[in-house]
């Protein structure tokens, strides 16, 4: 089997050649204006970061009990977008919290933890904000938590939940309380060695514990009462200890790299125009 042997042609040394003959005159040329432009993007990015206020990301942590995930969640994105078109007048309201509190608030952003795509989907998600200043971020809580429980629709669910509970509240009570009448009754019947005293016994242990069970019911409800709100938050806003942006080596970065564009481009066309004067 012959072997094939691959012969470079000098012509395509000469090429290779006079590319970076040429790269190397144009470097040479150029090469200034690129460093200045350069240094002067870099300059920029310097500038830019020093007067760009500093801006700070924390997160809190909400569990709805009464609107789902994503009813929840299509509401704070329409605070978000209530934000970008500045309308902080109306969003303060609904916070009841003041207009200049709003103006330190770049952004809104909510993301679910677990998704699923059930009806009633009550797990959690992440409320995550942008300020320029920390100071804000316990009123700004405040404030979001007084929007989720004080809608109409909101209030108006939780007065029927608190009503509901209430009345199972008083109605464990009052069935307790005729367990305890009855169970005295039994005793006292007891006390009278009665003959039937094995079933008294029986029934006074039964009746111990449905007392206990209902006990348990009646503590359940009125800790559900205590706690009841349209949204329970899992964890508060946290305040930074540092700021998110800008960051001083990516506005470097991106102010050289920027100015070195604008310098290639610069020295590509005072060459263009140098060739097409030459050709002339």
């Amino acid at each position: 089997m012959k072997q094939v042997k691959l012969v470079q042609h000098p012509s395509d040394e000469l090429d290779v050649m006079a590319l970076f003959k040429n790269a190397l005159l144009f470097f040479s040329h150029y090469g200034k204006l690129l460093l200045i432009v350069a240094f002067a993007g870099l300059l920029a990015g310097g500038l830019r970061f020093w007067y760009t206020p500093n801006l700070y990301t924390s997160s809190m942590v909400v569990q709805p009990t009464i609107l789902s995930d994503p009813e929840q969640m299509a509401l704070i994105e329409n605070w978000s977008a209530m934000l970008k078109k500045r309308e902080l007048p109306v969003l303060a309201q609904q916070f009841h919290i003041d207009v200049s509190l709003l103006k330190k608030v770049q952004s809104i952003k909510t993301e679910e933890l677990q998704k699923s795509y059930a009806p009633l989907n009550y797990t959690a998600f992440t409320l995550t904000v942008l300020v320029t200043d920390t100071a804000v971020l316990r009123p700004l809580q405040k404030g979001i938590e007084y929007a989720l429980d004080n809608s109409e629709y909101i209030k108006d669910k939780l007065t029927v939940k608190k009503n509901n509970l209430r009345s199972l509240i008083q109605t464990i009570g009052q069935e307790i309380t005729r367990l305890n009448t009855m169970q005295a009754s039994i005793e006292t019947s007891l006390q009278q060695q009665n003959t039937n005293g094995s079933r008294f016994m029986l029934n006074i242990s039964d009746i111990s514990g449905q007392i206990a069970g209902l006990q348990e019911k009646k503590l359940n409800f009125e800790e559900t009462l205590a706690f009841l709100s349209a949204v329970h938050v899992l964890q508060n806003f946290y305040t930074p200890s540092a700021n998110t942006y800008p960051q001083l080596p990516k506005q470097l970065l991106m102010g050289f790299a920027g100015g070195l564009l604008l310098g290639v481009v610069i020295a590509f066309y005072l060459y263009i125009r140098r060739k097409m004067a030459q050709t002339e």
